[in-house]
């Protein structure tokens, strides 16, 4: 049972408390406590709700200390953005490559033991309605300064330019309906908008990882154990209002419940991807775990949603700037575009030779190919194998790469929080329906030898 302490530190973590020690503007002013001082707190937290003490050298033990390992290189790069910005990438590159390894570590481990947390069911569920209340709250309310100023995986969105030529007077009826779909886009609260998309982004990511805890680690303690970690971890304060990662993260949480439905899987993973460019080497890995069991529905729902967004991109330029506004990560961002080899943001990568770049670039789509292979993989590595893509990403990603914690944060939750998933497979396809053109199969009737009687004299 969790003591009275525990709970006041939990309390200590939600709530912000002014100080008049300030060290960083941007993230002392926010979280109301020194850095270090709050990381301390949710370190302390975590391991009084999912520490193992009866079994000190378990895994479960050593994946919640790693989980911190981030931590000191986000806070030092959030406390000083003019200063030690490099050796603070350098930090995250390194606990980056830490859980990229245990990622790859978990392919080969099928025995997992049930590990309860030190919290039953109903204190858990307490937490959870609370934390996620705090979250979306502060979410919606936070001064936008302050919370861009926080997080260092923001790339500051730039402004939109206005001075797009407006449309003449004779213009025939397709440049017309465009220009009132531009106005209606500019005109559009973009500020509510992209905190409605964080909000919608915490609910969804914490709302997914109770549902995938019910209903495919069968055990619904997993699913809240899950969510309050992830609502307890400094990653998801810091970033609390970038819509950029959290709309992909619950996007892909929700691919990984509907993964018995390959269509639904892959129009969420398609979304993903339009939203984070980081997210397309999940494709061709979720097509190989489809494979003979879906692979093609999955691939078209993927593509007709890739396709779709960027055709309305080319329909109405003015949409891609909204959805840039609201979060969006592009192309160039991500370093994935010609020209593209100098960071707009702070990244590893400034000031860097773009040579040095490119075979990153491509030792990781040799990574994406190879993780295709083999075909039948289970629930259990389809999602360290998701998780170590999106790791491997942070290392070639040209804006803020090692900084998007956020973005991987729900899937490396439910590689350390799963049971034996060997069993966990997609569905079959069944042959319902016979072709016209062929006859109806007829059952035949066993054929018996008939026995002639024996004449006896």
């Amino acid at each position: 049972m969790i003591s009275t302490c525990h709970l006041v530190l939990v309390c200590l973590v939600s709530l912000p408390v002014p100080v008049q020690h300030t060290v960083a503007p941007g993230l002392d002013s926010g979280l109301g406590l020194p850095p270090f001082v709050w990381l301390l707190l949710t370190i302390l937290t975590c391991l009084a709700l999912f520490f193992k003490f009866q079994r000190i050298w378990s895994l479960r033990n050593l994946d919640l200390l790693l989980l911190f390992t981030l931590a000191p290189g986000l806070i030092l790069l959030a406390s000083h953005r003019n200063a030690h910005e490099w050796w603070a990438f350098v930090w995250l590159f390194l606990g980056t490559a830490v859980w990229l390894a245990r990622c790859l570590l978990d392919l080969g481990l099928a025995r997992r033991p049930l590990l309860e947390p030190n919290l039953n069911v109903g204190g858990l569920a307490f937490f959870y309605a609370g934390l996620l209340s705090l979250i979306l709250i502060e979410t919606m309310i936070i001064p936008e300064q302050s919370g861009t100023e926080r997080n260092p995986g923001d790339p500051h969105a730039r402004s939109r330019t206005d001075d797009q030529a407006e449309p003449e007077a004779n213009a025939d009826s397709g440049q017309l309906v465009t220009s009132v779909i531009t106005r209606a886009i500019r005109s559009a609260p973009t500020l509510y908008l992209k905190r409605t998309a964080a909000a919608l982004g915490h609910l969804g990511i914490c709302l997914g990882l109770v549902l995938i805890g019910w209903k495919h680690y069968e055990r619904i303690t997993i699913g809240l154990a899950m969510a309050v970690a992830y609502q307890i971890l400094p990653y998801t304060r810091i970033a609390l209002v970038d819509s950029g990662q959290l709309v992909p993260a619950a996007l892909l949480v929700l691919a990984v419940f509907e993964y018995r439905r390959p269509g639904v899987a892959g129009g969420l993973i398609g979304m993903a991807a339009g939203w984070m460019p980081a997210a397309i080497g999940l494709i061709p890995l979720w097509t190989g775990f489809y494979w003979r069991r879906g692979s093609a529905r999955f691939l078209v729902s993927t593509l007709a949603v890739l396709g779709s967004g960027r055709a309305l991109a080319l329909a109405v330029p003015e949409f891609g700037f909204w959805a840039r506004d609201l979060g969006a990560r592009t192309l160039g961002e991500a370093g994935l575009l010609p020209g593209s080899e100098e960071p707009a943001a702070e990244s590893f990568w400034t000031g860097v030779d773009p040579a040095y770049r490119l075979p990153v670039l491509v030792l990781y789509l040799a990574f994406v190919v190879a993780s295709v292979w083999p075909m039948g993989k289970n629930l259990g590595q389809l999602i360290a194998m998701s998780a170590a893509l999106l790791l491997g990403s942070q290392f070639w990603y040209l804006d803020d790469g090692g900084a998007l914690i956020v973005l991987y944060l729900p899937m490396v939750l439910l590689l350390i929080f799963r049971p034996n998933l060997s069993a966990k497979f997609p569905d079959p396809i069944v042959q319902t329906t016979r072709k016209k053109w062929l006859p109806p199969v007829r059952p035949r009737k066993p054929r018996t030898r008939s026995l002639k009687p024996l004449n006896r004299p």
